[in-house]
This record gives C-alpha cells, structure tokens and sequence, in this order.
C-alpha cells in the first residue's frame, strides 16, 4: 500500500508542477516577443565595469524548481550558474531546496536540465550548492576569481545588480545600493519577492558578493507588513566554496 500512495502522490506532484509550469509559460510568453531574451539589451549609459556587471548577472541567472512527492510541495526560487576548473554548479538558497537531487529542475527560457549531486547545503547560513552539467544557453561565472573582495565590494551605497524570478516571474533585472550590515548578513535597499531567493548579487565590478536570501518585516498601525525593499543577502565570505573548490 506505501508504494501505491507513493505514486499516487508523484502522479498528482506531476499533475501539479504541469499546472504550474503551463501557468507559468503563458504568464511569461503573453504579449512578449519570442526572442526577446536574446537581444542585448543593456543601456549605453553605463560604463564598462557596469556592463560587465549587469551581462554577468543576466548571463548566468536560472530559474530552480524543487519539489517533495511526501509533501506535496513545488518551490521556485532563482540562482546562480557558476564554474570551476571544468566543472558546473549552481549556488542558490537552501530554503528553497524542498526535496533531494533527483527532484531539481535547473532551468533558462527553453533550456532544462536536472541536478546531478547535491555538494553542499546549509540550512542555517541558507546557502546549497547544486552540481550540474553543462548548460548551453548560460554563462557561467568563474570562482574563485570572480568573488567579492571585502575591501572593494562592500562600502555604503554602492551599487549592485540581480537577475532573478520574482514572483516566478523573469528573469528580470534589479538594481539596489548597500544599505548597511547585521550580524553576518548584508542588507540592500533593491525589490525582492517570493521566487528572488538564491539570486546571485554583483557589485559595480561585476564580482559576486553573495546571494539573496529574505525580506525583512515591520510592524505598523496595521499589522506586520513585508518589506519588499529591504532585501537580506547572503554574503560570499559566508558561502564555504571549499566543497566546490576540493573536488
């Protein structure tokens, strides 16, 4: 009888994420233009570095869906399509991961690919590490050589740059400045929303300085509010690469 309710429960997990998937195709496919995606569409206003930052987090974005057959539960969240000496990985939140491996969806436009190992997850900094193959529609980032220096990235005001899917929407592409630091988090003032987690953040180099992790909440005359302009990352120096980088 378990194996039975098991796949019946994979059956409606099915059935659900092809609900969720059509829903999502027609929400990003109406009205848009078929390529759009494809054209560079970066303005001339920005300088060289800033360019390089922004085709770096558009270059190298995915769309994640997780999902649990025992739960019944499919996640969505963004991350980060990352390499090192040949290999693939994709950084993202660990809130997001749902369910193990065999249950990934790594996905660009019309390309999909399913993980292939999970390296590395940590639920209490909420960061994972997803091995992959190679994606062709994608560039990856190359660490360690493009991560964040603390001297350089992390001053006040500085502007950053963060492709992701909000609300499963996307990808699209945010601004923000540093607003400031608690405890071992770093905080901007940019958009988020549910579908953002797991988005790589870039500096005006272009360099990753980490990964989108929550909103903050206030409390007003009304209740507690989301504040959706105050975002909490994940900084890289709390990222441990060393799983990646020993491999």
């Amino acid at each position: 009888m378990s194996r039975v309710r098991e796949s019946i429960k994979m059956i409606l997990l099915g059935g659900l994420l092809g609900v969720f998937m059509t829903t999502n195709f027609l929400v990003l496919n109406y009205g848009q233009q078929k390529d759009v995606h494809k054209y560079k569409v970066v303005s001339p206003q920005y300088n060289i570095s800033q360019k390089q930052a922004i085709n770096r987090s558009t270059g190298s974005s995915v769309r994640i869906l997780s999902m649990n057959a025992g739960m019944m539960a499919i996640s969505s969240l963004s991350g980060t399509y990352i390499t090192y000496r040949g290999e693939y990985f994709i950084l993202t939140s660990a809130h997001g991961i749902v369910g193990d491996c065999s249950t990934i969806m790594i996905m660009h436009i019309e390309e999909t690919i399913t993980c292939e190992r999970l390296v590395a997850i940590d639920r209490e900094k909420d960061y994972a590490i997803l091995k992959i193959p190679e994606m062709k529609s994608r560039k990856a980032i190359r660490i360690p050589q493009a991560l964040a220096r603390w001297k350089k990235s992390y001053n006040l005001l500085d502007e950053t740059y963060y492709t992701g899917y909000p609300n499963s929407i996307g990808p699209t592409t945010w601004t923000g400045t540093i607003a400031g630091f608690t405890g071992d988090y770093l905080i901007l003032q940019s958009y988020a929303w549910s579908g953002s987690s797991g988005s790589g953040v870039f500096d005006e180099r272009g360099e990753l300085i980490g990964i989108i992790m929550a909103l903050d909440v206030g409390q007003s005359e009304f209740g507690i509010e989301v504040l959706e302009n105050f975002v909490i990352v994940v900084p890289v120096w709390n990222i441990d690469f060393a799983t990646v980088l020993m491999e």
